[in-house]
């Protein structure tokens, strides 16, 4: 019985086979030599098959579609009308000459007409004066006018040719006929007056094809039979709970891997994410080594009272427990135990202040492969 107190009281002291029971839920009759681990059971279920009613029997109504006989009628969609048009005047284009200036004779002058010649005028006339001469050499006097010999001397009239003109012909006037201004103007000259053409348009006839009732719409019946289905379910044979002792190996490791599992405060339900978690992170491992034991350790924060943690944490490894069940892993090899607050892995216990991100560290599952 020594070896068998001893392993007890390691397990006690690893919390991992009492959590809040005690002495008094040792297993009965312990053989020696062996390790026991007080665990959570799985709920046991088995299936059933029972057969579900999902149509009664009933009757089933057939219309049968009403019968119609073709018919054509003709109708007028539209009635025999006239069309009047109107047919404009027509004209044609005829060009008038307009004298904007009259013709006019434009004068010119012819100038008059000279034949150049020459008269001579005397400028001067004819005329003589009185000449001192030399002086006489044999005069006495030495006067020089003294002795003086004067003489009579005539000059020729000065005459000068002037250029004249002899008139031949005098101005005359002389008439151009300076045509006038015009413009060529375009008129329309009516050809034939507007008028009114007067059209009879036909009345427009449609043939209607007519699906004459002969027979209405009726029904006839047909009595189906009820339809049935086979489900399988699973009924709870044994429900699980903290109060199973199973022998386990004596040497179980120290140190578990984490399950990254986010449990939401207070619950022990998987997401569908926690359920991927397990079955890439445990379910592998545990089909890899097959007969090996898995022990599932769930854990709280400190938050809340210790009996209501301590249960919290079986409820979670029962709950990762059962998945793995239905992911074909042996019930007899799982060990799933809850360890409250009793394994914090930081210093959030009652009464420190920590973050919720410290808190969730806390709230974990871990397993062990043996």
């Amino acid at each position: 019985m020594k070896l068998i107190y001893s392993l007890l009281i390691m397990l006690i002291t690893s919390n991992l086979a009492f959590g809040q029971g005690g002495m008094d839920a040792l297993p009965s009759n312990p053989e020696p030599g062996k390790c026991y681990a007080k665990c959570i059971e799985p709920d046991e279920y088995k299936e059933e098959v029972f057969t579900v009613k999902i149509k009664p029997e009933y009757t089933k109504l057939e219309v049968i579609p009403a019968e119609y006989k073709s018919v054509d009628e003709e109708i007028i969609v539209k009635p025999k009308s006239k069309k009047y048009t109107y047919v404009p005047a027509t004209y044609k284009d005829v060009y008038d000459t307009i004298w904007t200036k009259d013709t006019y004779n434009k004068l010119s002058v012819l100038p008059a007409e000279f034949k150049p010649n020459i008269e001579t005028v005397e400028v001067k006339s004819k005329y003589g004066k009185w000449v001192a001469g030399e002086k006489d050499p044999d005069c006495p006097s030495i006067n020089p006018e003294d002795c003086r010999v004067f003489y009579y001397r005539e000059y020729d009239a000065v005459k000068k040719d002037i250029p004249i003109e002899n008139k031949q012909k005098d101005e005359t006037t002389s008439a151009k006929e300076i045509t006038g201004k015009y413009v060529v103007e375009k008129r329309q000259v009516e050809v034939t007056p507007a008028r009114y053409d007067e059209e009879i348009i036909p009345a427009i006839k449609k043939t209607i094809s007519k699906q004459v009732l002969v027979n209405d719409e009726s029904t006839k019946k047909e009595q189906l039979p009820a339809e049935y289905k086979e489900v399988t379910r699973q009924v709870l044979v044994k429900a699980g709970g903290m109060s199973v002792w199973r022998e386990v190996p004596c040497t179980l490791p120290e140190q578990g891997v984490v399950l990254p599992i986010v449990w939401s405060v207070g619950s022990s339900t998987l997401t569908d994410q926690a359920k991927r978690i397990i079955d890439e992170k445990l379910i592998k491992e545990a089909d890899k080594k097959k007969g090996s034991y898995i022990e599932v350790g769930s854990h709280t924060d400190a938050r809340g009272g210790n009996q209501s943690n301590q249960s919290l944490s079986e409820k979670r490894a029962k709950s990762v427990a059962e998945y793995m069940i239905t992911k074909g892993i042996e019930k007899d090899r799982i060990i799933a135990v809850g360890y409250g607050e009793s394994r914090l892995k930081n210093d959030c216990a009652d009464g420190v202040q920590c973050s919720d991100a410290e808190h969730a560290a806390n709230r974990r599952t871990e397993f062990k492969l043996f």
